[in-house]
């Protein structure tokens, strides 16, 4: 009668789902860094252009994206703290926080959308 280990035979006997795994998160961390860092970029440019009749003439106003909505802005800052979590957590937790950086990203998106 035989007793199989459930140990692997070698201590690399997962290196390669474990190095493809690391990728995948190396990728999905810079991905979301860029995305977030495209969000605060983009916020604060200049999102509406106008003029407002004054006297005798009219003066130019603009409006960038964090006086139009600070929701993306904040939203981004989240996601940038998810991106951080990451790190700290393991299993289920990096799951919820992967979780929180997606919906801060496509609530960044909306409100941006519904802004504009």
């Amino acid at each position: 009668m035989g007793y199989v280990s459930a140990v692997p035979l070698s201590p690399n006997a997962d290196a390669p789902e474990s190095g493809a795994g690391r990728r995948t998160v190396a990728v999905a961390l810079l991905l979301g860094a860029l995305g977030a860092t495209v969000v605060l970029l983009a916020s604060g440019r200049v999102w509406a252009r106008g003029s407002a009749a004054v006297g005798g003439g009219s003066l130019p106003l603009t409006a960038d994206g964090r006086a139009v909505t600070g929701l993306p802005a904040a939203l981004a800052i989240v996601g940038l703290a998810a991106l951080v979590a990451v790190f700290a957590v393991r299993g289920r937790g990096r799951l919820l926080v992967s979780a929180l950086l997606a919906l801060s990203g496509l609530g960044a998106a909306l409100s941006a959308v519904a802004a504009a």
